[in-house]
């Protein structure tokens, strides 16, 4: 994987995380 896929990535679980939280 690329690391501008891992930065989505990152995002993505950030963003689930504070809506979860």
């Amino acid at each position: 994987m690329t690391l501008n896929q891992w930065n989505w990535i990152g995002v993505g679980v950030a963003l689930t995380l504070f809506i979860l939280l």
